[in-house]
């Protein structure tokens, strides 16, 4: 992993303050007359940074890259280190890849140890000891320190993240805070905190801890014993799966959920399925069955053991069953032909995936207490006709009936409020839904290619309907047929005004009054959403952009506030300009292959955004293309792009954490983190507006074959006082913006200069 420097105090303070400006700029646009459409906001004008540091910490600068009272880096040569004193957080991969540090010693003052601090550290040896006074570890703080053996936290935490010791192969022995410090907060061992610690033997868990996560000790081969804390109710998915040598587990007596796979290897399970096929062969005829159970806990059966190993297997859950989990039945669910539930019986919990692939179970009455049908309970059930449902169910899991292609009908309760993704996908033998009267949402693909449904009745409390919930159902291909050809456009809207489907014909689309939000739906006929098409608009919440539409205009989605999802088909070629410029509730977008270029502003203000996916085929980035995207922490630039537009990255995660002395896309500087006197170097053709936002560059030498300076490209290089400009030709709008302690003389024979080059330029003198 390459080395990324911290987000500054002073950083994360600029952030904060550039979010208040957005959200108002937002509220500024939204707080306009009613009935009037947005008007686009003004390009942001950049100035530099007035905050002062409120630190003055004393450090070794050939060791440590500090910023405000955050350790940023640690550029050293090895060995021991002594953090200097009053740093109160040690960054993001602060130490990561440091081989050569052999120990570390912690002033009192260290209160956060960030994600991958001292990821790869392998040059610490022995005993660790963490600062004292820590309450913050992120995800993968320690993560591949092999040579750590020891480690103990001696207070109390307010959170501590995943992956923590991921890969602390020499890691023996272990011990966690016995609580956090917030009262009655649920204490939970986050997934895959020891997993890989191949030599742990001894681990102390948080004593308050409520739940163990996902993989938290997934191939500790040397682990042989462990003891839960008594408060554990909750184990995740895979927890001890590779634990090859854990034989002795002590539960909590309040277990109740296991995740699938979670004891998949251990001896522990082995001697349980061996102990109990001794106890079905010692036992009296009638009692076999029951001896076939192996609980733990609260009577959670995390396992059955059949008489026979061929033929069909009955299943009769006991009345004193609380939980069946995961993977209780894997070894033969083909062979499972039916399952009978106690009458009055205690059970509340079907684990994700219980009877999934059980292809010759026919019929199945539900508990009376059981709450959720979780998900994928009876996915790929191929032979699953009859489902009782006996109880007030509130949901329906993702998958749930995935593909019970017989099932004829089931009995929704009016309980149920939610039906999750691709729910009921596939089941042919559906003819009809009746949605029960509390329900809200139905997930993407929920009733998808359900081919004979031809009838739902909708409820006036349905409002979020998912991405092609009803694609490929004879009810939803109705919708569409008419005896004549239309000669307007006609709008399908249904439950609290959910538009489902819009057939369109005319150029001009108008939404109808008593549509209050759009799902995601498909426009047939679109060939281009034409410029401001939905500017401003409120109600679209989820679109999906259907083959055929080769173009998104200029502002079409501008300010949508509440749209969160957007699916664009391939054949779409163009993005517009500010096309989803402050839809802030949008969260992850596939750009489709074969888009040549992001434009200007595309996707500025979206605040939710934290997933891109930009084709091989793009070229080009528009300035503020991605601007203020604050939760945009991973982003692949694809090796095509050769273009990026003034500030396209500003304010996101993804950029900030980049420290390359010359951070560069394409031939493009992007970003200098280098020393005082910047030497750009003739490889580089093209600087980015806001490459030089900074306060400790002075001076630039620029390269032979530049002859143009391009926008913002020093603007808020607060210290900059000296740049050779021999050689240039043109300086673009706002070049030097704020650059207060430049002082030269620029003689425009001969060169271009752009009326606010250098605006708020002081002394600057230009003849």
């Amino acid at each position: 992993m390459n080395k990324i420097a911290s987000r500054s105090v002073l950083r994360k303070i600029a952030l904060i303050l550039a979010a208040c400006i957005a959200v108002s700029l937002f509220a500024a646009c939204k707080d306009e007359e009613p009935e009037a459409t947005p008007v686009p906001t003004m390009e942001p004008t950049h100035q530099a940074a007035t905050l002062s540091p409120i630190y003055n910490i004393e450090y070794d600068p050939e060791q440590f890259i500090v910023s405000g009272s955050t350790l940023v880096e640690y550029i050293g040569q090895g060995g021991e280190v002594t953090v200097p004193n009053d740093i109160t957080v040690i960054g993001d991969s602060a130490f990561a890849g440091a081989t050569e540090v052999t120990s570390i010693t912690f002033p009192r003052s260290v209160t956060r140890v960030e994600a991958y601090a001292f990821e790869g550290c392998t040059g610490l040896q022995g005993k660790f000891n963490p600062p004292n006074n820590l309450n913050y570890i992120e995800d993968y703080a320690f993560k591949d320190c092999t040579g750590i053996t020891e480690i103990a936290f001696e207070n109390k935490l307010y959170s501590f993240g995943e992956h923590i010791f991921d890969g602390c192969t020499g890691l023996q022995k272990v011990e966690l805070p016995e609580k956090f410090i917030e009262a009655n907060a649920v204490t939970i061992l986050p997934a895959y905190t020891f997993s890989g610690c191949t030599s742990l033997t001894d681990v102390t868990i948080f004593k308050e801890a409520q739940a163990i996560g996902d993989g938290a000790f997934e191939n500790c081969t040397a682990l042989t014993t462990l003891n839960l804390p008594d408060k554990v109710k909750e184990l995740g998915k895979d927890v001890f799966k590779g634990c090859t040598a854990l034989e002795t587990i002590n539960f909590s007596k309040v277990l109740y959920l296991i995740g699938g796979g979670t004891f998949n290897d251990t001896p522990w399970l082995k001697n349980k399925i061996e102990e109990t096929k001794n106890n079905i062969a010692a036992a009296e005829a009638e009692q076999k069955h029951a001896a076939g159970y192996i609980t733990i806990g609260q009577n959670a059966v995390i396992y059955f053991v059949p008489e026979s190993d061929t033929g069909n297997v009955e299943l009769t859950i006991s009345e004193n069953a609380y939980s069946l989990n995961e993977g209780a039945f894997d070894s033969f669910i083909d062979r499972l032909t039916s399952v009978s539930f106690a009458s009055g019986g205690r059970l509340e919990y079907l684990g994700d995936n219980l009877f999934k692939d059980a292809v010759n179970l026919k019929e199945i009455s539900l508990p009376s207490k059981l709450k959720n049908i979780n998900s994928g309970l009876f996915d790929g059930c191929e032979k699953l006709e009859t489902v009782n449902v006996n109880s007030k169910l509130i949901s329906i899991g993702d998958n749930a009936f995935r593909n019970c292609k017989v099932l004829k009908e089931i009995y929704l309760p009016d309980t149920i409020t939610s039906i999750g993704e691709n729910a009921f996908r596939s089941c042919l033998g559906l003819t009809k839904i009746e949605f029960p009267s509390a329900i809200e949402s139905i997930g993407n693909y929920a009733f998808m290619d359900c081919e004979n449904i031809s009838n739902f009745i909708f409820t006036l409390k349905l409002s979020d309907v998912g991405v092609q919930a009803f694609d490929n159902t004879k009810w939803y291909d109705d919708l569409s047929v008419y005896d004549e050809p239309l000669t307007e456009n006609r709008f399908h809207v249904f439950g609290n005004g959910v538009l489902i489907k819009a057939d369109i014909v005319e150029d001009t689309i108008v939404i109808p009054e008593n549509v209050k939000s759009i799902g995601a739906f498909t426009f047939n006929g679109w060939k281009e959403i034409k410029d401001k098409e939905f500017y401003g608009s409120k109600l679209p919440k989820s679109v999906t952009i259907p083959d055929g539409v080769t173009r998104i205009g200029d502002y079409a989605f501008y300010f949508c506030e509440n749209l969160d999802m957007v699916f664009i088909a391939d054949s779409v070629k163009e993005i517009g300009t500010k096309a989803f410029y402050g839809c802030s509730k949008i969260e992850s977008v596939v750009l489709p292959e074969g888009l040549t270029s992001i434009e200007d502003y595309a996707f500025y203000g979206c605040t939710s955004l934290s997933e891109v996916k930009i084709p091989d085929t793009v070229t080009s980035i528009g300035k503020y293309a991605f601007y203020n995207c604050y939760k945009l922490y991973d982003l692949d630039i694809p090796a095509n792009v050769t273009e990026v537009g003034a500030f396209a990255f500003t304010g996101t995660p993804w950029f900030q954490y980049h420290n390359e002395k010359f951070f560069v896309i394409g031939t493009t500087l992007v970003k200098y983190n280098g020393e005082s006197e910047a030497v750009i170097p003739d490889t580089i053709t093209n600087i980015a507006g806001g490459a030089f936002e900074n306060e400790f560059t002075m001076s630039v030498k620029l390269p032979a074959s530049m002859t143009v300076v391009p926008e913002y490209a020093f603007s808020g290089c607060t210290a900059l006082t000296t740049i050779d400009l021999t050689g240039i030709t043109q300086i673009s709008e706002r070049a030097f913006n704020g650059c207060k302690a430049l002082t030269i003389t620029v003689d425009t024979a001969g060169m271009t200069v752009a009326d606010d080059a250098f605006a708020n330029c002081p002394n600057v003198t230009i003849k």
